[in-house]
């Protein structure tokens, strides 16, 4: 990521899929703003995401968390770093989601997909519009996704 990243910019939204019979799957959504939005991609693409389409790819990514927050994502065999500012903190049950999998999905959307949070905000509210905004952008081919490994600081 460049020096002069505005962190203002970015939306990282956190969220929990059931997937019965199995665990359920820990999400995190990334936007940025348009001028860092095709940089983001690159990183991904490297990293071996694909487009949003079937199953998820394993990637080289890795999300870092140290407690509750969300540290980094580091993509590029290390090579760069995405952080959130300040980093979304996860509810327990992502975080527990998170670590029976050892791996989180790493959704990246266009700008403009993910609302912002507020504090009046149902967090159920806020998960079902993500996920109609983020299939809409699915249906545009605009969307990619990959698995990340989890690695607690």
């Amino acid at each position: 990521m460049s020096e002069d990243f505005d962190p203002e910019s970015a939306v990282w939204a956190l969220t929990v899929q059931e997937q019965p019979p199995g665990p359920p799957v820990a999400e995190a959504f990334i936007e940025v703003g348009p001028r860092w939005h095709r940089e983001l991609l690159d990183h991904a693409l490297e990293s071996g995401f694909l487009p949003a389409a079937g199953e998820a790819p394993q990637s080289t990514a890795v999300l870092e968390m140290r407690g509750a927050p969300v540290e980094r994502l580091v993509l590029v065999g290390g090579r760069q770093v995405w952080e959130p500012v300040p980093g979304p903190a996860a509810s327990p049950e992502w975080r527990t989601a998170a670590r029976e999998r050892g791996e989180v999905l790493v959704v990246v959307v266009p700008p403009g997909r993910c609302a912002a949070e507020g504090p009046e905000c149902d967090p159920q509210e806020q998960a079902d519009g993500l996920a109609d905004s983020v299939a809409a952008a699915c249906d545009d081919g605009v969307v990619l996704h990959g698995t990340a490994g989890l690695a607690l600081l």
